[in-house]
């Protein structure tokens, strides 16, 4: 038999374990957190010879799981990208998305208005990006206003070189 004493016992814990569920349930409905930030790691930047107006910027990205880069271009450049890792989605404006699968490549015309992500929930991406481009134009604009029928995860800002936050003359990525 339940004695008075057990009774109180067992109310007081059941409304301690209420308010200690309610309070994670309150911290769990707070805002998203930041999406992930996708790494850019400078490998290269050099005159393109013979084009003295011309450079080669070479760059490896590292996509976290459900990661993205908001739409962009690369004014005059020529991109080369190859996936070392994972997957990556590329959707060009008016296209539907490209998978991009470890070792493939993707070869883009200049001028065009482009994102990528990481469709993966649990495993990283990494792709090889070797861009033929303007010299003193930045390696990428951020285009806004932009629509598509894909649902990508929430773009972070456009990753940072390494080594242009380290004060290489590289461009912002």
């Amino acid at each position: 038999m339940i004695s008075t004493t057990d009774t109180r016992y067992f109310a007081a814990l059941g409304a301690v374990l209420l308010v200690a569920l309610g309070v994670a349930g309150l911290l769990n409905a707070r805002e998203p957190s930041a999406p992930a930030k996708i790494h850019a790691q400078h490998v290269l930047t050099q005159p393109l010879a013979g084009e003295p107006d011309k450079e080669i910027a070479i760059q490896i990205y590292t996509f976290p799981p459900q990661s993205a880069v908001p739409w962009h271009i690369h004014k005059g450049a020529v991109e080369i990208g190859y996936a070392l890792q994972g997957t990556i989605m590329l959707e060009e404006e008016g296209k539907p998305p490209l998978a991009i699968e470890a070792g493939q490549t993707n070869i883009m015309a200049p001028d065009v208005v482009h994102r990528g992500w990481n469709p993966s929930e649990t495993d990283p991406a990494k792709l090889y990006v070797v861009r033929v481009k303007p010299k003193d134009v930045p390696l990428a604009t951020i285009v806004e206003g932009m629509k598509s029928t894909s649902s990508p995860p929430r773009p972070s800002a456009y990753p940072e070189d390494t080594k242009a936050a380290e004060g290489a003359p590289t461009g912002a990525p």
